[in-house]
């Protein structure tokens, strides 16, 4: 009977989040009014934490205590989650201290019979019952941000962010980093900086002092991304930070939610061309769908990498192009403390930011070269409806070439199952803490909400913030209610910029390569947390046309004398009739160690990772990339009789990973973008012709004497084959080169301008 009892207790621990009213009539008997059986604990916060303690270990054991807290002591953890945004933007990483004691059923109390459940499913004390509980302390001491962008941290522990449910008194707190092993005081509200040589992981050591000479040591950890040291650069052209330039928009946008409009703002920095370095030849670079701002502009120009050792803004820059990068990082709304998560947010706000900066641009440059602007992903779209409300509003955007690079035109996608699983496990009965942001930032975001072709917010039950509807007229893909439709009307309604040439990429397959197959099982999994508890997770992609199934399930299960599930939720989905679902659509992949990276080393999310059958999901059907319109079917291959609004385009016959560069897509750009620039208005270069194909060496001929002229040969993949300055060219000058066969470009640069031309080699 004890043991039957034991593992009713298990039973009803398993739910216990969901049902935290199990614990009530015990509350008088425990001193720390504490319990914290009444929350599922996924932190382990029983076990003292004291070593590598990360903001998600902190705000993870922080949310479990707030909950199992009977007299609600503690903000709620987006209290935190606000302060730690805020502090992120203004480069003041606020710290957390949690000391506190709580108690947990002890198993002994109940094999004793001590606790019992009642009818109603509470547990109740066997009359002259006692030492029921196990008493633990917990003292902690975390930043509240994960990463960091810069190795010159500065942190501030502020009095609100001190959480003590304890009568132990905190003397002095104090740290240690491992280049200096001095201890120095942390004095509350009073800022203080630790500099970091490297980037990746860094531990810092703590020390908490109490009046009653209690010390308890522990460390934290954070995470330094500056991005400067993240690639290998072009030794030629290495990347020197230059001043990056923060804007404010002048056109307001108001979203659906919002009680005003705002005015949205951006940064932006200018790499010059290594010719001459005058803004002359400007090519915009815009960011695209960024949670977080975690691609910050120095990650942002090294996502240009290609092949081996060669970046694509370096080698425009040596042919007299100059790179404009455009970044949207979180800031502060103006008169309130509300942080706008720019990466993610509505894209007209960050389109109204774009139209700013071209025009800031424009004042700036010299010359009469019109601006090429490339958008990769959302960035895409950014600047697609930027040039064309410029267009519509007789604002000159003095732009000649868009560059579409794998953008949502019709939608992006994340998998409805990913979307369930990863919502309920966040908001459901788990209050995983790690993965709330994911959620917040790659589905609930309003930037989110306007791509994403099937969103969880169309799925849900009236009143719930995680259960999903099972009727079956209520399973096909639908949009974010208020979002999706109206965004994309919107955006059919204004069309493409019609001033420019309008070229795309794509990452997506379009000879309707599939990314895995309809109705593939992702994960069929157990996951253990003891003997007499386990979660099972089973999800699936989207099925073939006209067929329905179940995409996720979640069951939290006890053993007693057999598996019982005693929680689940499950989400089933429905293809239309005239394309299979979404998920394995020829497209461009979305990587999805991409979560991974973000969720943290949280030993659960660690299994779930690597139980997965999948590596990826179609992020960006081709579809959606190509814009085809007059069809419905994500699958059918990309052909001359399809209808797209691109003029030329770059699209694989295998799917690759979302906004990937490779040798057959950076030709493709160069191609576009130095085309249009071969023309000079200086007639000496003009005149120039050289000799095609070419033979054992390059053969340049002039009707005029030039004199001080750098000559560079690439080949197509920008590798640098010749390079020689202060060059005199006086009829005939033979460059001695040997060259393989293929296409080549040869850039002279002279004191009156430069010009760019082809060379063949066959």
């Amino acid at each position: 009977m004890k043991k039957i009892t034991l593992l009713i207790f298990c039973f009803v621990s398993l739910f216990s989040a969901a049902q935290n009213q199990s614990c009530d009539l015990l509350r008088e008997l425990s001193e720390t009014k504490i319990i914290y059986d009444r929350v599922f604990g996924i932190s382990n916060a029983t076990q003292r934490l004291q070593t590598e303690i990360s903001s998600n270990d902190f705000l993870q054991v922080y949310h479990e205590i707030q909950r199992a807290d009977f007299l609600s002591r503690l903000p709620k953890v987006e209290v935190l989650r606000e302060a730690a945004k805020l502090g992120a933007v203004k480069n003041e990483i606020p710290l957390g201290v949690l000391i506190t004691d709580f108690e947990s059923l002890s198993p002994d109390a109940i094999q004793k019979g001590a606790v019992f459940l009642n009818a109603q499913q509470q547990y109740q004390l066997k009359n002259g019952a006692t030492a029921i509980f196990q008493r633990h302390a917990l003292n902690m001491i975390s930043p509240l941000v994960l990463k960091s962008k810069t190795n010159v941290v500065t942190f501030v522990l502020k009095d609100e962010f001190i959480f003590n449910t304890t009568a132990r008194i905190i003397s002095n707190i104090a740290y240690q980093t491992s280049e200096d092993k001095e201890w120095r005081t942390i004095k509350q509200n009073q800022p203080f900086t630790i500099h970091f040589n490297n980037d990746g992981q860094q531990t810092v050591n703590c020390r908490i002092q109490f009046s009653n000479g209690e010390t308890v040591h522990q460390t934290f950890v954070i995470q330094v991304a500056t991005g400067f040291n993240s690639t290998a650069r072009n030794n030629q052209n290495s990347y020197a930070p230059n001043a990056i330039n923060t804007v404010t928009a002048t056109i307001p946008y108001q979203g659906f939610g919002e009680t005003a409009a705002f005015l949205g703002q951006g940064e932006y920095e200018i790499f010059p061309d290594t010719v001459d370095g005058i803004l002359d030849k400007p090519v915009f670079l815009v960011d695209g769908f960024d949670p977080g701002d975690s691609r910050n502009i120095p990650a942002l120009y090294a996502s240009l990498n290609y092949g081996t050792n060669q970046n694509l803004a370096d080698y425009l820059r040596s042919l007299g192009f100059d790179i404009v990068l455009v970044n949207f990082p979180n800031y502060i709304r103006p008169n309130s403390t509300v942080v706008v998560d720019g990466g993610v947010d509505f894209i007209q706000r960050n389109a109204f930011v774009l139209v700013q900066i071209i025009n800031l641009i424009n004042a700036q440059k010299v010359g009469v070269e019109k601006n090429v602007i490339i958008g990769p992903s959302m960035g895409g779209l950014i600047s697609r409806y930027a040039l064309r409300y410029m267009e519509m509003n007789n604002l000159d955007h003095d732009t000649r070439l868009y560059i579409s690079f794998d953008s949502p035109h019709q939608g992006a996608n994340v998998p409805i199952g990913f979307q369930h699983l990863f919502n309920y496990m966040a908001y459901g009965p788990l209050g995983s803490t790690a993965v709330q942001p994911v959620v917040d930032g790659l589905i609930k975001s309003p930037a989110a909400r306007q791509m994403l072709i099937d969103h969880l917010e169309g799925h849900l039950q009236t009143g719930s913030a995680f259960e999903f509807n099972t009727a079956s007229n209520s399973l096909l893909p639908t949009g974010a209610p208020n979002f999706r439709n109206a965004f994309q009307n919107e955006l059919n309604t204004m069309g493409f910029p019609t001033t420019v040439r309008n070229v795309s990429i794509a990452n997506g397959a379009g000879n309707g390569t599939m990314n895995y197959t309809p109705n593939f099982e992702v994960m069929n999994h157990t996951f253990n947390v003891n003997s007499t508890q386990r979660a099972i997770i089973n999800l699936r992609f989207t099925p073939a046309a006209n067929q329905t199934n179940q995409v996720s399930r979640f069951r939290g299960q006890a053993f007693l004398f057999t598996w019982l599930t005693v929680y689940e939720s499950l989400a089933n989905s429905k293809a239309p009739t005239d394309t299979d679902g979404l998920d394995t659509a020829p497209g461009g992949r979305f990587d999805m160690s991409g979560f991974q990276a973000d969720l943290g080393t949280d030993p659960l999310l660690t299994e779930f990772f690597n139980n997965l059958n999948a590596d990826y999901f179609t992020f960006i059907p081709t579809w959606s990339s190509m814009a085809i319109s007059g069809t419905n079917n994500l699958y059918a291959p990309v052909t001359g009789s399809s209808t797209t609004p691109f003029v030329a385009s770059s699209i694989p016959t295998v799917n690759e990973n979302h906004v990937t560069l490779n040798s057959n897509n950076v030709t493709f750009a160069l191609n576009e973008i130095i085309s249009g620039a071969l023309s000079t208005n200086d007639q000496v270069l003009t005149s120039l012709w050289i000799k095609n194909p070419a033979d054992k060496t390059i053969e340049i001929n002039s009707d005029y004497s030039i004199e001080n002229a750098a000559i560079t040969v690439t080949d197509m993949l920008g590798k640098i084959i010749y390079s020689v300055k202060h060059q005199n060219i006086n009829g005939t000058l033979e460059i001695p080169v040997t060259l393989t066969k293929g296409i080549y470009l040869i850039n002279i640069n002279t004191e009156n301008g430069s010009i760019t031309k082809k060379i063949i080699k066959n």
